[in-house]
């Protein structure tokens, strides 16, 4: 999925109407993305492989959301299996399990609230416990590796997928705004990093934890995505409404995120002089289809894959 640099969002508090309007994006996203998953098949195949699936598995996704990566799993199993999404917030299991419903896979799944700290489910149940943008929200991603351990059978799989810290922009026609955007996206990083003792690029020290957690046989694979506004794959209107509600949720938190862009290292003068930048390039592409599908701006990204064994 295309999204416009630098800045990551945290969910916040929201009005009424901005959280409803957030909904029906991230519904809409959601179709989206599988959309651009059909369109690359090799990613299927990384994952099938990497994550050896298959059927008869049991499998957990922990921190699983709507489920819709516990759901793209098993329909990567190519046959039957059973998996166990869990997730700490019940409003997102009741739309998981309306999701699954829909889809036709209630018998295989099924969704248990809990935390991925102290997982409602007994030892040595899984063949793979997984997760997916999970670890990068927490304090401590060793100690929810090994209760994710303590789950899965002898010399089976645990898994994480979290970005990473190779991550590309360039617009061709501003260089002075790709360097901004960089400075700023480094900034975003480390205040979290300080204010919240997090670390949203956790996708290379996986391996590490997967270690402290004592799992062995500690593997990684790269899957990375490459977008272009100019790309004919991608509808204009899906692009444009990406953009505005990207836009949107700028402005919203432009507060906040100027404190932690400073808290990050930032100069107030180039905090304001990257929104001014980053709103006049949004404005200037809403207002132009013909700039829009012919801009050539590369974004890139990274995600992070990593399995270890428990041991027996």
């Amino acid at each position: 999925m295309s999204r416009h640099p630098p800045v990551r969002h945290p969910i916040r508090n929201r009005s009424v109407s901005a959280q409803a309007f957030r909904v029906r994006y991230l519904r809409r996203s959601r179709e989206l993305y599988r959309r651009f998953l059909e369109e690359k098949p090799w990613i299927a195949q990384l994952y099938r492989h990497f994550l050896e699936l298959r059927r008869g598995l049991k499998i957990v996704d922990v921190g699983c959301g709507t489920g819709d990566f516990t759901r793209y799993l098993v329909r990567l199993c190519s046959g039957p299996c059973i998996a166990i999404g869990v997730d700490n917030k019940q409003q997102s299991l009741r739309a998981a399990e309306e999701d699954t419903k829909k889809e036709g896979l209630s018998e295989q799944i099924s969704y248990k609230l809990g935390d991925v700290l102290r997982i409602p489910i007994e030892d040595c149940y899984s063949d793979l416990t997984c997760c997916r943008t999970l670890l990068m929200h927490l304090q401590n991603p060793r100690r929810a590796v090994s209760e994710m351990a303590r789950i899965t059978k002898p010399s089976g799989l645990v898994a994480a997928i979290e970005g990473g810290r190779m991550v590309s922009f360039l617009d061709p026609r501003d260089e002075d705004y790709t360097e901004l955007s960089y400075e700023a996206n480094q900034a975003w990083l480390r205040s979290i990093q300080r204010l919240e003792g997090k670390e949203f690029k956790i996708g290379e020290r996986l391996p590490s934890i997967f270690q402290e957690a004592g799992l062995y046989e500690i593997r990684s694979e790269i899957h990375a995505d490459a977008w272009l506004y100019c790309d004919p794959r991608r509808r204009l209107h899906d692009i444009k409404a990406q953009l505005q509600f990207e836009y949107s949720l700028s402005r919203e938190n432009r507060g906040r995120d100027g404190k932690y862009l400073l808290a990050g290292g930032l100069s107030r003068a180039k905090i304001s002089r990257y929104y001014r930048m980053h709103d006049r390039r949004v404005r200037e592409l809403l207002s132009d289809d013909k700039k829009l599908r012919t801009d050539t701006s590369f974004y890139g990204a990274t995600f992070v894959l990593v399995t270890g064994r428990r041991r027996r």
